[in-house]
């Protein structure tokens, strides 16, 4: 009986986790036509993923296509320049019926109701008659199985394009199959720049990292990653050199956005070591009648970081959600760089919290709105739970 649906966890063992490795790269092998999926609006690392996970499948010359429906922000042009030059297509009509694949791939995706799929590719997933690969580093909450038994390569990691560079690596120790499959390069430029985006961008360059073990493999992955970046950086072409210039366009903001980021911040107030920025239901669905929704939420993120990095401590925001995205109060928290020691996954336990998760040093959850009559005192709630975290 499939376990789909249940609480993920990590692997129990270095061996489950070379066995699964070896299922997957064993069905890759046999299977020609592959769709990868997403989570509905996708961030950094779940873009990249999908990237990543498609120029591996094409080094072994498979048939992929990326099914992507949200629009890509300008920061991440480059990754679809990278598909359209590799020839993958990736597809985000609603209509869209694949000719019934071989292999479904979930990317970075916390829980089934969040896959991004249209209605052809649900009816897919639901048959069972798919094998799903599953690749996530989603462990905390909420977060539920979504593939097939034995081919879920979910473990503790700081992105999902961290275990794809994992996946990637061990193929590099079987020279043979490389050789026999006509790969002549697996960290080819590419594939070196999609992962590292994913990284970089889940973990904002580093900064909500506050285990040493993530810190480890950050450096591990990044700084092999950067030197890749380096050598195969031709002078004069416009591509990224460095990681600092992979983040600088993350980071960057068009017009819109750093005029919706202005205005969050005039909401903004700082009480100790927390600031924060705490929309009501009027102020909220102001802000969302007049922008793109993955907009918002790419900006709320922003001004949490800038709340976090400005208080010295914790960034805090919350807003209401539109009445059809759900009847939910969104939370984000972040972490100064500065702060170590701290793992804001205790307050998700602490409050009983099953509709979240994240990182160490960020966390992202949901509160329906018929249990918070009033907003500001669970606010205050968990200012008081942040300031016991501190050493």
């Amino acid at each position: 009986m499939s376990d789909v649906g249940q609480r993920k966890h990590a692997f129990r063992s270095l061996r489950e986790r070379q066995r699964t490795i070896e299922k997957i790269l064993s069905l890759i092998l046999e299977r020609n036509r592959f769709v990868l999926l997403g989570h509905e609006l996708p961030d950094e690392d779940c873009i990249s993923s999908l990237v990543s996970m498609a120029l591996i499948l094409a080094k072994f010359r498979k048939d992929v296509t990326i099914f992507l429906r949200e629009n890509i922000p300008d920061q991440l042009a480059y990754l679809m320049n990278i598909c359209a030059y590799n020839g993958i297509p990736v597809i985000g009509d609603p209509d869209w019926d694949p000719a019934a694949p071989d292999v479904i791939c979930i990317l970075d995706t916390p829980k089934p109701d969040m896959i991004d799929m249209n209605d052809a590719l649900r009816a897919l997933v639901e048959s069972g008659g798919c094998p799903l690969i599953e690749f996530d580093h989603h462990l905390s909450a909420d977060a539920a199985w979504c593939g097939t038994p034995g081919l879920r390569l979910v473990d503790h990691a700081t992105s999902t394009c961290e275990l794809l560079a994992l996946f990637s690596a061990k193929l590099t120790l079987m020279p043979g199959l490389l050789d026999r499959e006509g790969v002549r390069e697996m960290f080819s430029r590419n594939l070196v720049l999609s992962m590292l985006t994913g990284i970089i961008g889940d973990t904002r360059f580093g900064l909500t990292l506050k285990r040493d073990r993530d810190v480890f493999f950050y450096n591990f992955y990044t700084n092999h990653f950067a030197q890749i970046l380096r050598e195969s950086f031709h002078k004069n072409s416009g591509n990224y050199s460095s990681m600092d210039d992979i983040f600088k366009s993350l980071q960057s903001l068009s017009v819109e956005e750093k005029d919706l980021y202005q205005a969050l911040l005039d909401h903004s107030r700082y009480e100790g070591s927390l600031g924060l920025v705490v929309l009501d239901k009027e102020e909220s669905l102001n802000f969302l009648n007049r922008v793109d929704y993955s907009l918002f939420v790419k900006v709320v993120k922003s001004v949490t970081d800038f709340l976090a990095e400005k208080s010295g401590t914790f960034g805090l925001t919350a807003y209401y959600d539109r009445p059809e995205v759900g009847e939910r109060i969104q939370f984000r928290i972040r972490v100064s760089r500065e702060v170590s020691g701290i793992d804001l996954r205790s307050i998700l336990l602490d409050l009983e919290i099953t509709d979240g998760g994240g990182h160490p040093g960020a966390i992202g959850f949901r509160v329906p709105t018929s249990a918070l009559t009033d907003l500001m005192p669970f606010v205050d709630n968990l200012r008081k739970r942040l300031a016991d975290l501190l050493p």
